[in-house]
Order: structure tokens, then C-alpha cells, then sequence
């Protein structure tokens, strides 16, 4: 089995409302995902706001509990653990948020914060948790005097940095990283990159990494998956995406990309239509309103992930199940 095994994850949000505050709809944020990552892989996770991405992450860790479907971590399904069963496990899996400074204790300095951890799960004996938190801001590329400051004297990349020295100080196996750079300057990302990149070789993490940024999942990730309203509709080798997806959201994804070259006047392509409300996705193919290729069982029939190829996966009907053209 492998080492990350998700199996039809399901997580919808209740909405409430009428004279008893009774339950009238849902949110459908994740819906029946799944996916599998294997020992020391980077899985990159890719799409638009509010496809599901970040809540994915948190649901698949239970820090959100999930509708349905299940998690197996090493093994252990996560999903039908207590709490008591599940508090040895955090220690090997670890969530790096995307917001630096709210997912910092504004009260408490760095050496608290990664002391506080540090003692609840009892990583080091207390005579060295001075001496282990001093290792972990060196590894991380911040000085030993850090320990004694406060998150609002650190700068966007220093808290991340400090995020990410925290989710490594119980030493963790499989770390998910939200966005980690997506509320950085363009300038401190490439470095906050290479740091992930760096302690991923040197710890040999397991990760899965969440993007809305195409080029950073193709540099950083192995494998990555596309979201679309909450379903997964391809996965695909970072390396081939650019010659063989063959998904037309992310082929809309690949012609909206930014372009390297300056000199280069290509238009950008704009995919066209709204984006199907989470409450009441199509019955059919969730990117059906937007799909030039769209044909009548799209509108009705959702369309399985089929392999198409050396594990690569498709969710569409006319890439998977091609029908003969008339004659």
C-alpha cells in the first residue's frame, strides 16, 4: 500500500438556516477524491480559488473531519482513529499553513512557540530544549537571537520560515504545505522554495504540496493533480504536463500562464463562463459550463478518472471515451 492512500474523501460544509436553524444544503467543497502518494514523493495539488485544495489538505490530516471516504496513513486509517489514537500520529504528519503571521501565536516569541511543541511531545529531553529549538532556526536560515523575538518583528519570509521550523521540530514524515508562498514577495518565495527543497533531500520528507501556481508545482512537485470544484479531473508526471495534458481545464490552465519571454506578444488565452456553485454542482461533468468540447452525456454523466497511459489520469468523456464522428 502506499505510504499516502486516499480513497474517496468527502467533505461538505452544512448550511443552516429557516425557523429551527435546520440543516437546508451543503457545501460541497471536496467530492469524492482520491489519491495516492508514495514514500519520499512530492505531490503537487493545483487549481483555482476555492476548488478545494486547502480544504482537501486539512481534511486529509483531520483537522477538518471528513463526510466520508477514508485516509490511510502508513497503513493506519486516520479517519476512524479517536483522539487518542490519532495524537501519536501528529507528530508524524505535520501542515505548513498559508497565512505566515495568523498562524502565529502573536503572545508567545519563536523560542516559546517551538519550546511549547517541543515539550508537549516530548521530542528532546527538557535539559536540551534550549539547545534543539537554537538547531532548528539554523535550520531554517534564522539566527539564534530569533528565539527571544516576537512574530510581528519577523518579515513575511522570516515567519514562514519559523512556520516551517515549527512543523519540523517533532521530526515528521509527511508534511502538507498550503500556499506556502503565495503571501510572500516574488522576491522571497524563490528562497522560502529552495529551503523546502532543501530540507525535503536532507530529512527525506513526503510531502504534498498546494498551488494555484502552475510553474512552482512543475518545478518543485513530482506528480501533481488538477482540482476542479472540488473533484479531481487529472493527474498527470510535473515533467509531461506541459506535452501530454490532456484535460481541458488544464489545458486552460497552461495557456493562461504567464510567459517567460518579454519579447513574446502571445495573447493569453481566458477561459470563458462561471464557475458552478459549490452548493449545487452539474450532475454531470463539474466543468461542463466552461468546456468547449462539451457533449450531451457531459451534462449528465460524471466522468470517471481513466488511465490513459503510464498512470496517467483524465476525468473527460471526449479524452477517455472518444465517440465515433458521424459519417
Amino acid at each position: 500500500m502506499s505510504f499516502i492512500n486516499v480513497q474517496n474523501l468527502t467533505k461538505h460544509f452544512p448550511i443552516h438556516g429557516g425557523l429551527f436553524n435546520q440543516k437546508i444544503a451543503a457545501v460541497q467543497a471536496v467530492s469524492d477524491v482520491s489519491l495516492k502518494i508514495e514514500k519520499g514523493e512530492t505531490l503537487g495539488v493545483i487549481g483555482e480559488s476555492g476548488c478545494g485544495k486547502s480544504t482537501l489538505g486539512k481534511t486529509m490530516i483531520r483537522l477538518l473531519e471528513p463526510t466520508a471516504g477514508d485516509v490511510f496513513f502508513d497503513g493506519v486509517d486516520v479517519t476512524t482513529l479517536p483522539h487518542s489514537g490519532l495524537m501519536p500520529l501528529r507528530r508524524r504528519m505535520q501542515f505548513i499553513f498559508q497565512d505566515p503571521y495568523s498562524s502565529l501565536n502573536p503572545r508567545m516569541t519563536a523560542g516559546q512557540m517551538l519550546s511549547e511543541v517541543i515539550r508537549f511531545h516530548n521530542i528532546v529531553p527538557k535539559a536540551d530544549t534550549e539547545k534543539y529549538v537554537e538547531e532548528l532556526l539554523d535550520t531554517v536560515q534564522l539566527r539564534k537571537d530569533a528565539k527571544s523575538r516576537y512574530p510581528h518583528e519577523f518579515s513575511g519570509g522570516q515567519r514562514q520560515r519559523l512556520n516551517i521550523a515549527r512543523a519540523l521540530a517533532v521530526k515528521p514524515e509527511f508534511i502538507i504545505a498550503d500556499e506556502p508562498v503565495s503571501a510572500l514577495d516574488v522576491s522571497v518565495q524563490a528562497q522560502i522554495l529552495n529551503l523546502l527543497m532543501d530540507l525535503r533531500e536532507q530529512f527525506g520528507l513526503t510531502m504534498m504540496f498546494i498551488s494555484h501556481d502552475l510553474k512552482v508545482v512543475e518545478h518543485f512537485c513530482d506528480r501533481m493533480i488538477v482540482m476542479y470544484l472540488g473533484t479531481v479531473v487529472e493527474r498527470i508526471v510535473c515533467d509531461d504536463v506541459y506535452r501530454d495534458a490532456k484535460h481541458p481545464y488544464t489545458q486552460a490552465l497552461l495557456k493562461s500562464n504567464p510567459i517567460n519571454d518579454p519579447d513574446d506578444r502571445t495573447e493569453l488565452h481566458i477561459l470563458e463562463g462561471e464557475v458552478p456553485s459549490p452548493r449545487d454542482p452539474p450532475p454531470g461533468c463539474p466543468f461542463v459550463t466552461r468546456c468547449e468540447y462539451v457533449e450531451d452525456r457531459c451534462h449528465t454523466d460524471r466522468p470517471p478518472l481513466k488511465d490513459v497511459g503510464d498512470g496517467h489520469l483524465v476525468a473527460c468523456w471526449p479524452v477517455t471515451d472518444p465517440q465515433p464522428a458521424a459519417s
